[in-house]
């Protein structure tokens, strides 16, 4: 009987200690399993963090270059604009001035230059305080007379020279380019007789009356686009490079100059990927503005002996550009993988522990998620979105805003806010509408939601005024950053509407690591930039300490910030 009494206690236990063994032992070898699992999928996901990271970079990377290539372009269609107007292409003081213009408003060109059939040529270019111009005259037996010319910034004489040269314009290949084309082309890469460095340059024809009168072209700034892709966000060893479709190099990074001026002068030629010891990468096409994935390449696409990528060594992709940007450059890319995303690169080193409970919860979390996700984003929208502009609105704004500051205080980061204010929106309601009114507000969304970064925020917080918060990490200068937040704002807004050109937008700006990271009092600060700037001058971006005296006036060791 005792005995038996003792068989009932210990077979329950017994039997409870077999399978709490069993449960250990499962949940070990799932552990074991997960970490395996968790490896591989490190691995996959550095891979896939790569190609993201490279897409993110070559979209942001194109769109500035875009960006520049597009303004310099305008240059040449304003001089052409200028020319068909006036039906005069090299002579007069009206155009010298017409030119001026166009090359100081945009100052991504370093020069602009105008030839006729007959090959005369005008040249316009920065030069110290004021200009210079070459004006390139044919003369006997393929020679020219060249005569050079300083100015000051009035555009009143200092120096002239001449002296003859063998230079033949109808041999250069913008001349030709330009005359060849019925449109707006960009030129292959040549070697500038003026600098002695590459060049690129968009070309195009004007004509009075069906005839080509003039070949207009500018000089892209190249190291302006240099000073880009020195900025590529891949890491300290990253190199970006901007390649003609034949492989010749256009740009290169402040860091690799050197190398194509060494290629230059050992050549005389314009160098290429090989000259500067560039190696191959997979050729990538610009994926469509639909979101849908770029077409794969042909094998050859990447060029003989040219391997896809291998996250074990350097990445080398060679992205192209947008073909509606008529454009057939190439953005050459070669990083690190682990400079790319070190987070996911450290992944492998990290035991992840998932047990069967956490999976079911995921599981069941994930499922009831799916059924409540697409009403609750509604209202969550609805609440935190203004309706006309599509911003965040005044309490998304505030909660929002608090938790960037929180986050950039504890990443050790700085953080700005800028508000903008509408300058006489009232007045081009009264005149043109209230519609048009609501067009003016919809373009400032637009403008602020392409200007700002995700992970940043713009709002609309009154009914003219707007406001941003930004990150500023290492190195980020919160002036120009404000400057052209509000430089972007306006010039949207200016071509937005006939309302929109009498609407003008100043801001205010103050960062948190002088105002804090409290909201109310940076936003405070920002307000009181803005208010103490537009009793100034209105149309202009301004930092705290603006005072209004006597009358408008800057404090003394202070200027506007544009």
């Amino acid at each position: 009987m005792v005995t038996r009494l003792i068989r009932r206690r210990r077979t329950p236990r017994a039997r409870g200690v077999a399978v709490g063994i069993t449960l250990v032992s499962a949940v070990l070898v799932a552990l074991v399993g997960t970490a395996v699992v968790n490896a591989y999928v490190a691995e996959r996901t550095l891979q896939a963090a790569t190609e993201d990271t490279y897409t993110y970079v070559g979209d942001l990377m194109a769109e500035r270059v875009s960006g520049v290539a597009d303004a310099v372009a305008d240059v040449v269609v304003g001089t052409v604009a200028e020319i068909e107007r006036h039906g005069d292409a090299l002579d007069g003081e009206l155009f010298l001035d017409a030119m001026v213009t166009q090359l100081d408003r945009e100052p991504a060109a370093g020069s602009i230059f105008v030839a006729d059939p007959d090959g005369r040529v005008m040249l316009l270019a920065p030069f110290d305080d004021g200009y210079v111009t070459l004006e390139v005259t044919p003369i006997a037996g393929n020679r020219t007379h060249v005569v050079r010319t300083e100015y000051d910034a009035d555009l009143e004489v200092i120096t002239a020279r001449e002296a003859d040269d063998d230079y033949t314009v109808t041999d250069r290949t913008w001349f030709r380019a330009g005359l060849e084309a019925d449109e707006l082309v960009w030129s292959d890469p040549y070697i500038s007789v003026r600098t002695g460095e590459v060049a690129v340059s968009p070309v195009l024809a004007a004509r009075v009356d069906g005839e080509v009168v003039a070949i207009v072209g500018a000089d892209l700034d190249l190291d302006l686009l240099g000073g880009l892709l020195e900025d590529i966000p891949l890491g300290g060893d990253a190199r970006a490079f901007i390649l003609a479709s034949d492989g010749s190099v256009i740009a290169a990074p402040a860091g690799a100059r050197d190398d194509v001026r060494r290629a230059l002068d050992a050549g005389m030629t314009v160098p290429d990927a090989a000259d500067l010891g560039l190696p191959q990468g997979t050729l990538v096409p610009h994926a469509p503005e639909d979101g849908t994935p770029p077409a794969s390449p042909p094998p050859e696409a990447a060029g003989e002996g040219s391997a896809p990528p291998d996250v074990s060594n350097n990445v080398v992709v060679e992205r192209a550009m947008d073909p509606d940007t008529g454009i057939d450059w190439v953005l050459h890319l070669d990083a690190d993988p682990a400079a790319l995303a070190p987070a996911v690169s450290s992944m492998k080193r990290v035991t992840m522990v998932v047990t069967g409970v956490s999976i079911a919860l995921v599981v069941a979390a994930a499922l009831i998620a799916l059924r409540l996700y697409r009403p609750l984003r509604m209202m969550r929208q609805r609440a935190e979105t203004d309706a006309l502009t599509r911003l965040a609105n005044r309490y998304d704004f505030q909660r929002r805003g608090r938790a960037i500051l929180r986050a950039a205080q504890a990443g050790g980061d700085d953080a700005l806010m800028v508000l903008f204010d509408l300058d006489g929106l009232k007045r081009a309601n009264d005149e043109f509408g209230h519609d048009a009114g609501d067009t003016v507000l919809a373009a400032v969304g637009d403008a602020l939601r392409e200007s700002v970064r995700s992970r940043d925020m713009a709002a609309r917080i009154g009914g003219d005024e707007f406001a941003a918060i930004i990150t500023l990490r290492d190195g980020a200068q919160p002036v120009d950053i404000a400057r052209r937040l509000r430089d972007n704002v306006a010039r949207v807004v200016s071509r937005s509407c006939a309302a929109g050109a009498q609407v003008g937008v100043t801001a205010g700006f103050a960062v948190a690591s002088e105002a804090g990271f409290d909201l109310r009092p940076l936003q405070s600060a920002a307000d009181q930039a803005l208010v103490a700037g537009k009793k100034v001058h209105k149309g202009r971006t301004y930092a705290p300490g603006h005072e209004q005296g006597p009358g408008p006036q800057v404090p003394a060791g202070s200027v506007p910030l544009d």
